[in-house]
């Protein structure tokens, strides 16, 4: 089976990222998966061969609180930029922003402050594993999400109630119970995969490693990480919506948080835990989702349950 094909079954699965449910992971075997620990014990500068791991200084002290701190959403990413990138630091910002693509057609694009891993800042052997980074504040998919659902203003100048109630329910239906199982989250995720693949076609790796930051109004004590490893499989799938999904699999997305403090070793201990090279456990031990049971049906039976409906529609209207 498809994504084409499980589309055709399920009509309401091809919809826009932001309107991703639940039951959208489920149905492709997608999950969340908390991580034990805050990671506030971090060796990782050693194991992956980070060059130059600098001592931190007031300056960086006092970006690292702003970061934590500060309510305003420009304040906090070009604090993070500058945790990121003081004093000769690891990562440099990217310049292209992402895009999310499904049949080679940009869908959406997430508003993230993406960085790469410099390469003068790792030894060669660790090249192949450079991961991409990404950072938001998760007040940004609140926003973005109630502006897509937005009911437009009355022709006459009116009172649209109607229209709003509809608009409210479906913000209600996709909004999530959790904010950190928000399937918004491998929405930004895919699209950062998706950016490597386009940068690396030279030699493409069998795994995109996507790590994303998020930061919430309601905790100034961690930043939250979700980190997936994205098989370039997946993102054929979505390049070709017809390919077959046998043997693909989704992947994990592990959530994990760095507390903020002590502020006077923030970027090391980020630094760190970013820069890691090892894999975490996900996709490649997992199976991929079944699509071949009982409930699959063919694709012309499909077709002809789908004219039979547009000719009922037809008759109502």
């Amino acid at each position: 089976m498809s994504l084409r094909s499980l589309g055709l079954e399920h009509p309401w699965l091809l919809t826009h990222p932001l309107f991703w449910t639940a039951q959208h992971l489920d149905l492709v075997g997608c999950r969340f998966q908390s991580v034990d620990g805050d990671g506030s014990s971090n060796h990782a500068g050693v194991e992956t061969g980070l060059h130059d791991a600098r001592k931190c200084d007031q300056v960086s002290t006092q970006m690292a609180e702003i970061f934590a701190k500060s309510l305003a959403l420009k304040h906090k990413t070009c604090s993070l930029i500058n945790v990121l990138q003081y004093n000769g630091g690891t990562f440099e910002q990217a310049k292209d922003p992402l895009v999310f693509t499904f049949a080679k057609r940009p869908i959406d694009k997430p508003e993230c402050t993406v960085f790469h891993i410099a390469k003068q800042s790792i030894e060669e052997r660790h090249r192949d594993a450079l991961p991409i980074v990404g950072y938001f504040d998760y007040q940004t998919i609140i926003s973005k999400r109630r502006q897509k659902l937005k009911p437009r203003p009355h022709p006459c100048k009116g009172y649209n109630g109607p229209v709003q109630r509809l608009c409210q329910r479906k913000l209600c239906k996709v909004t999530p119970q959790t904010w950190s199982q928000d399937p918004y989250l491998l929405c930004t995720l895919l699209s950062m995969a998706q950016s490597l693949a386009l940068k690396s076609r030279s030699a493409q790796p069998n795994i995109y490693v996507t790590r994303l930051l998020v930061t919430t109004k309601s905790d100034q004590e961690y930043v939250h990480l979700f980190e997936a490893e994205i098989p370039s499989k997946l993102l054929d799938l979505f390049d070709d919506p017809t390919l077959s999904m046998k043997h693909v699999c989704w992947p994990t997305i592990h959530h994990s948080k760095l507390p903020f403090q002590p502020y006077s070793t923030f970027q090391m201990r980020l630094t760190a835990r970013l820069i890691e090279v090892h894999r975490v456990q996900g996709p490649l031990g997992a199976e991929p989702a079944n699509f071949d049971g009982s409930k699959v049906i063919s694709n012309k039976r499909k077709l002809t349950e789908e004219n039979n409906f547009s000719r009922r529609v037809k008759l109502k209207g």
